[in-house]
């Protein structure tokens, strides 16, 4: 697989502009980009219910059911840590410290996700190469489902929309079991990384931690039974994937969603204006679902300006979108969850019909550091 490389437009002011009036509103009313009280509420919020839906496991063991359902909210506190703390500590949006962002980041181990792989998949190819097909991994259906045009169809894909709650809500079991695995070997064969003695020291003792931490510890020292902990670890996971996996699609996937063209390797646009395309908002009026899923929803905002914590894309998500009117672009919105939920679906019923013309982005991209702060 050829690397693309990006042009940046020299007759769009875009990326500057955003760049401008995003650092303008920080400096104008005098605060920091990084976290404040929200944040650090938050964080100690979701770490405590973390601490606390694990002893209620414990104390609750010798009911099946309470036992169960104590696990089932621990589960959900593995995907509200991932969505309000580690995405944000791994793109060093906390603090101003790279070293507190890195202690935070690790947290997303305690998931049964590998950090390292996670900063190459997410923040290098996903951020970077938004739609693009075969180096935005997010779009990879594995022959499952076909999330691009360009992927082969096949006839199950016409079904696609009825199963893929099915196959989202395996997502995150297969972070903690089998994805790192073949990411590790998808990496070193394309050298992004090198599997030395302490990268797989690393990588190895974490896994341990996670499943003693999952398994070990409740069923061995405490005598947690074996069922309640596999009960809820399953359908925590799958609630879980589903829950995870639909909150980011409907940040790129519906119907109003392109898909860039590259010619020669290379995609003739600047990355503001990609972004632009190929990412959209939703539920902007909704502060609960912002406050709950991370700012996720605010998807513009954090894809251009990765490095901004989310407690701040509901002031500046106003900024971007002004400017991108301002150069005669559509900023994509939707106003609610349920209809973005409704506007994938869509887009995967009519990918699953027979193959249609692939819907391209005739410009699309600067590098990816070119427009974050």
């Amino acid at each position: 697989m050829q690397p693309v490389k990006f042009k940046c437009s020299k007759s769009s002011t875009l990326p500057e502009d955003l760049r401008n009036e995003v650092n303008g509103y920080f400096s104008n009313n005098k605060i920091s980009m990084y976290a404040n009280k929200e944040m650090i509420f938050k964080v100690a919020f979701w770490l405590s219910c973390w601490v606390m839906t694990y002893i209620t496991i414990i104390l609750a063991k010798d009911n099946f059911l309470l036992a169960v359902c104590c696990g089932l909210a621990h589960m959900f506190t593995h995907v509200m840590i991932a969505f309000n703390i580690t995405h944000d500590a791994n793109h060093d949006a906390i603090f101003k410290s790279k070293k507190w962002n890195t202690f935070f980041g690790y947290f997303i181990e305690m998931l049964g996700c590998s950090r390292n792989m996670w900063i190459l998949s997410h923040n290098q190819e996903h951020h970077t190469y938004i739609n693009v097909n075969e180096h935005d991994n997010n779009i990879e259906g594995y022959q499952l489902l076909r999330l691009t045009p360009e992927d082969k169809w096949l006839k199950h894909h016409k079904y696609q929309w009825l199963y893929a709650p099915f196959v989202y809500g395996l997502s995150t079991l297969n972070y903690a079991t089998l994805r790192d695995f073949k990411m590790i070997l998808k990496y070193s064969a394309s050298k992004k990384i090198k599997l030395s003695a302490s990268f797989l020291a690393e990588f190895i003792f974490f896994k341990i931690l996670y499943y003693s931490y999952v398994f070990l510890i409740p069923v061995l020292v405490f005598h947690v039974s074996i069922w309640i902990v596999l009960t809820y670890f399953l359908i925590g996971h799958f609630v879980n994937g589903l829950f995870l996996a639909l909150i980011f699609v409907t940040g790129h996937l519906t119907e109003d969603t392109l898909y860039p063209n590259v010619e020669n390797n290379v995609i003739d646009n600047n990355w503001s204006s990609h972004v632009i395309q190929t990412t959209g908002d939703y539920a902007v009026t909704m502060p609960f679902m912002q406050w709950l899923v991370g700012g996720i929803n605010l998807h513009v905002a954090h894809h251009l300006f990765p490095r901004i914590c989310h407690v701040h894309y509901k002031k500046i998500s106003p900024v971007i979108k002004n400017v991108v009117h301002k150069h005669g672009m559509v900023y994509r919105e939707i106003p609610g969850f349920w209809g973005a939920l409704k506007s994938h679906f869509m887009l995967l019923k009519q990918l699953g019909k027979t193959p249609i013309p692939v819907p391209v982005i005739k410009k699309t991209a600067p590098s990816f550091a070119e427009a974050s702060l």
